[in-house]
């Protein structure tokens, strides 16, 4: 029975290791800014033996009232969210793991100031600093007003 119960609080020690990566588009603006994904059909279509249009385009919905989805093309794969002012609308997640963008083909911000258009993974992984040393929390791009962008 003492080494059941080590072995449980062992396991539950590691398992409460793992952090929850957020990947966000976050708005520093005094205005709402848009947010428009164009999914990967071809991704989408081969992922875990087709994945319905209508799920993957409506994932964002659950992750906070900070995105307003606005418009949803089942079509096209493409989806458009506002993001309000000082917060951050979450695009992608997971535990312990940087963000990979595999579902994406293009992410594009729409600003009063700027408009930012990722046209590749590379590019979104530049953007949100994907590949910087400590992996750990928040993948951030963030909007700021005059046309400033960073990431953090």
């Amino acid at each position: 029975m003492k080494n059941l119960i080590i072995t449980l609080i062992l396991t539950m020690t590691l398992l409460s290791c793992d952090y929850f990566n957020n990947t966000r588009v976050c708005n520093q603006t005094k205005k709402e800014i848009k947010l428009k994904i164009t999914f990967d059909s071809e991704v989408i279509k081969t992922w875990s033996g087709g994945m319905l249009q209508e799920n993957l385009t409506k994932t964002f919905q659950d992750w906070g009232e900070n995105l307003i989805p606005i418009d949803i093309d089942t079509i096209n794969y493409i989806s458009s969210y506002l993001i309000k002012s000082d917060s951050c609308g979450q695009i992608e997640g997971g535990n312990n793991r940087r963000p990979n963008f595999r579902f994406y083909k293009e992410i594009e911000i729409f600003s009063e100031f700027d408009t930012v258009r990722l046209q590749t993974k590379d590019q979104m992984r530049k953007a949100f600093d994907a590949d910087r040393y400590n992996p750990e929390y928040y993948f951030d791009l963030v909007i700021q007003g005059g046309g400033k962008n960073a990431s953090r």
